[in-house]
C-alpha cells in the first residue's frame, strides 16, 4: 500500500465518520425530552440508530478493503447526499409516511453507492491480484458486495416502498397505534439483524485484510 493509499482511506473514514456524526445528532436532537416524543414512536428512533450504525459500519469495511488512491469526488459526494436524507428522516420520526418515504430515497442512495463501490472495486481488481492471497480475497469482497447489494439493501428498499405505498393508500391507519408499533419493531428486528450480521463479516473482514497489509 501507497502512502497515497493510505492518505485514502484516512480521508473516505474521516469523512464518514463525520457526517455520519451530524445525522447522529440529529437523531438525538428528535428525541430529546423537549421534544415531547410518543413512546410509541421510540422504536422508530431505535430503528434510525440502528439504520445509522448499519451504513457507518459498512461505509467503513468498504473503505478499508478497495479504497485506493485516487479518490473519486462523486462517490464521496454520495455521503453528504446520504447524511442529507438521513438528517431529513430524524426529522419526520412520528410521521410514518413521511419517514418511509425518505429511508426509501436513503436505501435507494445506498444502492448507487453499492453500485459505484462495485465499479471501484473491479478496478482495483489487478492492484489485489497482484499480491499473494489478494485473489481469493477480492473475490471473497466482491461476493459478499454483490449479496448485499443484492439482498440487504434490496429487500430494504422493497419494505420501504411498500409500507410508503401502504401509508399513502390508507392514510388513516398510518397513524394507528398498532401499525406504529408493529412497524417500528419490525424496524428494529430487521435492523438490528442487519447490523448484527454486518458485524460479524466486519471481524471476519479486518482479519483477512490484516495480513495483505502487514507484508504489503
Amino acid at each position: 500500500m501507497t502512502k497515497l493509499d493510505e492518505i485514502a482511506i484516512s480521508i473516505e473514514i474521516t469523512l464518514i465518520s463525520i457526517v455520519e456524526g451530524f445525522a447522529l445528532s440529529a437523531l438525538a436532537a428528535s428525541v430529546l425530552p423537549s421534544q415531547a416524543l410518543p413512546l410509541v414512536y421510540y422504536p422508530y428512533a431505535a430503528a434510525g440508530l440502528l439504520f445509522l450504525l448499519i451504513f457507518w459500519s459498512q461505509s467503513i469495511v468498504h473503505a478499508v478493503s478497495f479504497i485506493r488512491w485516487p479518490l473519486s469526488p462523486g462517490h464521496m459526494m454520495l455521503y453528504f447526499v446520504a447524511a442529507f436524507i438521513q438528517v431529513i428522516a430524524y426529522g419526520h420520526l412520528t410521521n410514518p409516511t413521511a419517514w418511509f418515504f425518505w429511508w426509501m430515497i436513503f436505501v435507494a442512495i445506498g444502492l448507487i453507492l453499492y453500485l459505484v463501490d462495485l465499479r471501484v472495486l473491479r478496478r482495483e481488481r489487478p492492484h489485489f491480484t497482484a499480491i499473494p492471497g489478494g485473489t481469493l480475497f477480492w473475490k471473497e469482497v466482491e461476493r459478499r458486495h454483490v449479496f448485499e447489494a443484492r439482498v440487504i439493501v434490496s429487500t430494504a428498499l422493497v419494505f420501504n416502498i411498500g409500507l410508503f405505498i401502504f401509508c399513502m393508500t390508507h392514510p388513516a391507519l398510518a397513524t394507528h397505534f398498532w401499525f406504529v408499533i408493529v412497524t417500528g419493531i419490525a424496524q428494529v428486528l430487521m435492523g438490528g439483524l442487519v447490523l448484527w450480521e454486518g458485524l460479524r463479516n466486519f471481524v471476519h473482514r479486518c482479519k483477512d485484510i490484516t495480513p495483505l497489509y502487514l507484508e504489503h
